[in-house]
């Protein structure tokens, strides 16, 4: 078995768990005395197993915990009639047996609370709980699905230990955005710092390094990479993040004069006459004064092309232009050039990098030993305004074709905050 410890800038950061039982309601199970009491003891109880600890320094023998919640286990298991309640309890019980080392309970704790999921798909806390799970059992993925499944549930009675198991776990996963996110939703309905927050609130905001707009950064400071199914590009100082298949070429520019340019070179397309034909789309990302308008910035590139007309590509953004383009000067053995141009302008969002942050997946390390990681963030956003300027360069022979990639990119494989 292999647990993680977490440090965030230095700071040791371990699971401090919040207690998922105080939300079950026992008269929903049973009235049976002993089972009341076996509840009442878990929760009575719960500090000493409601997370996991390396070294064990309480007052009460671990193996005590451990044998009677395997008894509680079982004793629950025993009811007939079950139902969404007694699943979720079910869950907990197997939750704190993984958290005391009893590692056979962790599936069970899984089995339980999707059982609760399918008993009442519409309650957000059987998804909080597995989410929680998971986030404690390193399962960023399904930890993070779980929490945004369990947000879009959450009744207007929003409890405040949510958003603090959200903070912690979105913040484990290198999502300290969402974390500062779920610790402001915390402080509003506490009406003062949660649990999280007044723990490690700074350390986590210390994760965002500020940016200036007037700098100039490399390409490789501001820009991440990660190879999955598809390859992830994410820039948060510039607010983008794009998805595009391995097989294509890419060239990133270093951040200069307070704009990046960026060209992707898709693979060949064939015309009618089977020729392999290159195209390219580009992206040019400028941090711009208040004074400056879309317009213009657009008009820059537009104007050099006589045969432009505005065209309606896309309602992805509620600021947008762009304008498809003819020139029979270029590319004229393959039927003239074909162009488009997009430009997008957003404000800085309250909380820059919701959109583009993905949780963190950790390798296992070594069986049955601790493994230490530390946790960072990355850059902030640059302040103000921002203009986007997305680009297809393609000819007539493969319009078509080139255009759908272009449209696929731009409503599923790019996100621009």
């Amino acid at each position: 078995m292999n647990r993680l410890i977490f440090f965030l800038i230095g700071t040791l950061f371990a699971s401090d768990a919040f207690a998922n039982v105080n939300f079950i309601d026992i008269s929903k199970i049973s009235s049976n005395d002993n089972l009341v009491n076996g509840f009442n003891y878990i929760k009575e109880n719960q500090n000493y197993f409601d997370h996991w600890t390396n070294e064990w320094k309480y007052d009460k023998p671990k193996d005590e915990f451990v044998k009677t919640l395997r008894e509680s286990f079982s004793m629950f298991s025993a009811i007939t009639i079950k139902n969404e309640e007694l699943f979720l309890l079910l869950g907990d019980i197997s939750h704190y047996l993984y958290n005391l080392d009893d590692t056979v309970y962790n599936k069970l704790a899984v089995t339980n609370y999707n059982a609760a999921i399918k008993s009442n798909p519409k309650d957000y806390r059987a998804h909080w709980f597995l989410a929680y799970h998971y986030a404690q059992a390193n399962v960023p993925n399904s930890a993070i699905e779980n929490f945004i499944r369990a947000q879009d549930l959450l009744t207007s009675e929003q409890p405040a230990d949510f958003w603090d198991d959200y903070a912690w776990s979105t913040a484990i996963a290198g999502m300290p955005s969402h974390s500062i996110y779920a610790m402001e939703k915390a402080r509003n309905i506490l009406g003062k710092q949660g649990n999280i927050e007044s723990q490690l609130g700074q350390n986590i905001r210390n994760m965002i390094v500020p940016v200036q707009n007037d700098s100039t950064y490399e390409s490789r400071e501001i820009w991440t990479a990660t190879r999955g199914e598809k390859v992830t590009f994410i820039c948060r100082p510039l607010g983008i993040k794009f998805l595009i298949d391995s097989t294509w070429n890419l060239s990133i520019k270093n951040y200069i004069n307070h704009q990046c340019f960026i060209s992707l070179e898709p693979t060949t397309l064939k015309n009618n006459k089977g020729k392999e034909i290159h195209y390219s789309l580009a992206l040019l990302m400028k941090v711009v004064k208040d004074e400056d308008k879309l317009d213009d910035f657009l008009n820059t590139f537009v104007s050099k092309y006589p045969r432009n007309n505005k065209v309606q590509f896309s309602d992805k953004y509620d600021r947008m232009s762009a304008f498809e383009i003819h020139d029979n000067t270029i590319y004229q053995d393959i039927g003239g050039g074909h162009l488009y141009m997009i430009g997008i302008e957003r404000e800085m969002p309250e909380y820059s990098g919701l959109l583009l942050e993905n949780p963190m997946s950790l390798p296992s390390g070594e069986k049955d030993k601790m493994t230490y990681y530390t946790v960072s963030g990355g850059k902030n956003r640059f302040k103000g305004r921002i203009f986007y300027l997305v680009i297809l360069d393609t000819c007539e022979d493969i319009h078509k074709e080139s255009y759908a990639v272009l449209k696929k990119f731009f409503d599923q494989q790019m996100v621009i905050e």
